[in-house]
């Protein structure tokens, strides 16, 4: 579940790297201090055996187990002071059938990727669902209007 989580903040970094000029990846162990990069001096971040690697572009590499990471997320070291999990709603969904039923806008624009990342399917919510029926059981994630959460299909 975890590397999902990860996977996501590796699409958004990709997103987020063209106006990334203050932006700061942070990493948050579920003990010890809170770590920082610069996005701007990011040159990849991959997963290798159990490890979220970043590499930065003058070369040196940090290696952190995704089983000790609690959360990352980017944003500018002034909001980073005031960030508070409990701020972020995401929105609430139901499966009915192979049909996933979001509490967002009607006109919300949704992305879904499967577990390497791939984007499996984008549009515009219609009502208020994504029939996710011509997609296989596994697990997913599903950006809904810029918010990022994971869905299992079974």
């Amino acid at each position: 579940m975890k590397k999902i989580l990860l996977l996501s903040m590796a699409l958004a970094i990709t997103q987020m790297v063209a106006k990334a000029e203050d932006n700061h990846l942070y990493v948050q162990p579920a003990a010890g201090e809170t770590l920082s990069w610069s996005v701007p001096t990011l040159q990849k971040m991959t997963f290798q055996n159990g490890q979220v690697v970043l590499t930065k572009k003058d070369g040196t590499t940090a290696y952190i187990p995704i089983a000790t990471v609690d959360r990352m997320y980017i944003c500018t070291p002034t909001v980073a002071a005031g960030i508070n999990p409990a701020d972020v709603s995401l929105p609430s969904y139901k499966w009915v059938g192979e049909v996933l039923q979001l509490d967002a806008p009607q006109d919300a624009l949704v992305r879904v990727y499967n577990a390497t990342g791939a984007m499996v399917m984008q549009g515009q919510l219609v009502g208020s669902s994504v029939d996710l029926g011509g997609l296989r059981s596994g697990l997913y994630v599903v950006n809904v209007d810029g918010l990022t959460f994971k869905v299992i299909k079974k």
